[in-house]
C-alpha cells in the first residue's frame, strides 16, 4: 500500500498551451479577427453605399442643371424684355430727378412742336369753319367730328408717349399713358358720333353709301380705329395677359395698327379736302395749302412711333431667334 505510485503532476498548468498561449487569448484573439472580419464587410458595404449615394446625387445635380437650362431658356425670352423695361423706368426716374434747366428742350425742337400743333388746330378749325359758314345740318357735324378726332385729339394722343412732345415730356411715364387713354376715348366717342352722322345723312338724302374713295377709306379708318383702341386696351393689361401673348407682341401690334390707322384717317382727311363738297367754296391754293399742312403733321405725329416699333421689334428677334 505504500508502495502506491503518486499520480505525476502534469508538466503543463491547466489554461496554459504548449506555446504560453492561454485559453483566455485565443478567445481574444478569435474575438479580434471576428470584428477585424465584421469591420472589413462593414468597410466593403459602406464603400458600396457610398458608391450609390454618389450616384443618386450626380444624377440629382444633372436633374438640377437640366432644370435650371430649361428655365434659362424660359425666362431668356422675357429677361431682355423686362431690362428694357427697368431701363424705361430707371431713365424716368433720372428725368424726374434731373434739374428743370437740364430737362428744356431745345430751341429746334420748341420751334417744331409749336408748329406741328399750330397745323393741326388751325387744319382742324378752317374745316369746323367751313362746316357751319353757311348752315348747320346733320352733314356738317361729321367733318367736324372727324377732323377734331383725328388731327387734334388722336395726334395729341400718340404725341403724349413722345418723350420730345412740348405739353407732356415733363409728365412722368403713368401720366403721360393715362392722357393718352383719355384722348383715345374722347377721340373714339368723336369718330363713331361722325361716322353714324354720315349714315344717317346718306338715308336722308336716299344716296348709296361708300361709293367714293373718300367713303371707302373713311368706312376701312374707321374699322381700323376700333380695332386699335381694342388693341390698346389688350396692350394695357399685357402684363396679366402674358400667357395669351408675350407683352412685347402687343406693344408692336398695337403699335403698327396705331400708325397704320393714323395714317389712314390723315389720308381720308386728304380725300375730304379735295371732294367736292370742300372744292365748292375753297381755290386749288387752299387746298393745296392745307394737304402740306395735313402731310408735315402726320410725318411729325408718326415718327416716334415708327423709332419705337421698330426698336420692339429688334428686341423681341434678339429674345425669339
Amino acid at each position: 500500500m505504500g508502495n502506491e505510485i503518486e499520480s505525476e503532476p502534469s508538466s503543463v498548468p491547466y489554461g496554459i498551451l504548449e506555446n504560453g498561449a492561454t485559453f483566455a487569448d485565443l478567445e481574444s484573439g478569435d474575438r479580434a479577427a471576428s470584428s477585424q472580419r465584421g469591420t472589413e464587410n462593414n468597410s466593403y458595404h459602406h464603400g458600396e453605399d457610398c458608391s450609390v449615394i454618389i450616384a443618386a446625387a450626380a444624377a440629382a445635380m444633372e436633374q438640377v442643371e437640366t432644370d435650371e437650362t430649361r428655365f434659362a431658356t424660359k425666362r431668356s425670352q422675357t429677361e431682355e424684355e423686362d431690362d428694357e423695361q427697368q431701363r424705361q423706368q430707371q431713365q424716368n426716374l433720372a428725368k424726374r430727378n434731373q434739374p428743370q434747366s437740364v430737362r428744356m428742350l431745345s430751341k429746334r425742337l420748341v420751334l417744331v412742336n409749336l408748329l406741328a400743333n399750330f397745323l393741326m388746330f388751325a387744319i382742324a378749325g378752317f374745316i369746323t369753319y367751313h362746316c357751319f359758314n353757311k348752315a348747320t345740318v346733320l352733314f356738317s357735324w361729321h367733318p367736324t367730328f372727324m377732323a377734331v378726332g383725328y388731327l387734334v385729339l388722336m395726334s395729341q394722343a400718340v404725341l403724349t408717349l413722345s418723350g420730345a412732345n412740348l405739353l407732356t415730356y415733363q409728365r412722368h411715364h403713368k401720366t403721360r399713358v393715362l392722357v393718352h387713354w383719355l384722348l383715345q376715348a374722347v377721340a373714339g366717342v368723336l369718330i363713331t358720333i361722325a361716322f353714324v352722322c354720315i349714315v344717317l345723312n346718306k338715308i336722308r338724302m336716299g344716296k348709296a353709301h361708300f361709293q367714293t374713295t373718300h367713303g371707302l377709306f373713311g368706312l376701312i379708318t374707321v374699322v381700323l380705329t376700333l380695332v386699335s383702341i381694342g388693341g390698346g386696351v389688350f396692350t394695357k393689361y399685357g402684363y396679366q395677359l402674358r400667357s395669351v401673348v408675350r407683352p412685347i407682341y402687343s406693344k408692336i401690334m398695337h403699335g403698327v395698327a396705331g400708325t397704320v390707322t393714323y395714317i389712314l384717317g390723315s389720308v381720308t382727311i386728304g380725300l375730304g379736302i379735295y371732294s367736292r363738297w370742300f372744292e365748292e367754296d375753297n381755290g386749288e391754293q387752299v387746298r393745296l395749302a392745307l394737304l402740306i399742312g395735313l402731310i408735315a403733321v402726320t410725318l411729325y405725329v408718326i415718327i416716334n412711333p415708327i423709332a419705337a416699333t421698330i426698336s420692339r421689334t429688334k428686341t423681341a428677334l434678339r429674345t425669339t431667334l
